[in-house]
């Protein structure tokens, strides 16, 4: 399982406990399922899809885990159409008009009367703690969902998670456009989305373009700032790196994963090799974009690690 999207956190307090101390620290938000009354549900459930797995899973210095939502689906027109029958029976049945107030009170009635007929969408978030560099590496770009992940984790681990203080990613990707000069661990793809800052409105997106062509230089000339970049990594990886350091639409550049499962046996088996091979890859990943993002670029978030 390699995550297809990241959002980059800094754990401000290093990580001493292992993947069965943090387990227990998750066990008092659990998930368990909505009853009939409740319009949503979240808590931590196992990353591993075993039976009776324990909430964390722990490779190499870095811990996954998994939060899942659990939400009914009461499409508003439903609710709108059993509140307007309601309010017409009560006018015809009273002989009166039904009062803006009363129409508020009985909708929260209709609300309850339909969630418990109402089917259930469940959701997964995952993320995973490298405790050698003191990261929350999540796969999730939703400012929404982010908001809910992170308050479910800073009720079990405490405050101590913040977002990295980094130069604006499309001043710099921007500026590697102008100069055609960019670190050599990245190479610029085909495509992008260049914003005019003077007028947001003006959004050009580009798609199997030749960035440094002359048609897509005149805008950079013109103003236009890269606000997301597609780019790939020493050759492994290929992103898009969006304006808020979050990566997007990462995909591999080979097939070695596909090798590496085939020749696993157990599920346990596949998620512990994909979760090492990934964890060690985004490291490398992660430390050179921070080594040119990242104000302090001489915290220890920034040290390099030697690959395998």
């Amino acid at each position: 399982m390699w995550f297809k999207q990241i959002q980059l956190f800094q754990l401000t307090d290093p990580i001493q406990f292992s993947a069965p101390v943090l387990a227990k620290k998750l066990e008092a938000l659990a998930f368990h399922p909505c009853t009939p009354s409740m319009p949503s549900s979240m808590g931590w459930i196992t990353p591993v899809d075993v039976d009776e797995a324990p909430l964390t899973r722990g490779v190499n210095g870095c811990i996954m885990i998994c939060l899942q939502i659990e939400e009914k689906i009461l499409p508003a027109s439903v609710v709108t159409q059993v509140l307007k029958e309601k309010i017409q029976q009560i006018e015809l049945t009273e002989a009166r008009k039904v009062k803006q107030k009363e129409k508020l009170s009985f909708k929260d009635e209709v609300i309850d009367t339909l969630l418990p007929r109402a089917f259930s969408k469940f959701m997964r978030i995952y993320a995973y703690i490298d405790t050698r560099n003191n990261w929350l590496v999540l796969n999730l770009t939703s400012p929404a969902k982010t908001e809910s992940f992170l308050s479910m984790l800073k009720k079990s681990l405490g405050d101590g998670i913040r977002s990295f203080e980094i130069v604006k990613p499309s001043s710099i990707s921007t500026q590697w456009l102008k100069s055609k000069d960019y670190p050599q661990a990245f190479s610029i793809e085909k495509s992008c989305v260049l914003q005019d800052p003077d007028q947001q409105n003006r959004v050009i997106r580009c798609q199997q373009q030749d960035l440094f062509a002359s048609s897509i230089q005149s805008l950079v000339k013109d103003g236009c700032e890269a606000i997301q970049i597609a780019l790939c990594w020493h050759d492994k990886i290929n992103f898009v790196m969006a304006d808020d350091f979050s990566l997007r639409s990462i995909r591999l550049a080979d097939d070695d994963i596909v090798e590496i499962q085939d020749e696993m046996e157990t599920k346990q088996q596949k998620f512990d090799a994909d979760f090492i091979l990934m964890a060690e890859t985004f490291a490398g990943l992660i430390n050179d974009l921070l080594s040119v993002f990242a104000k302090d670029k001489k915290t220890e978030s920034v040290k390099k690690l030697a690959l395998a």
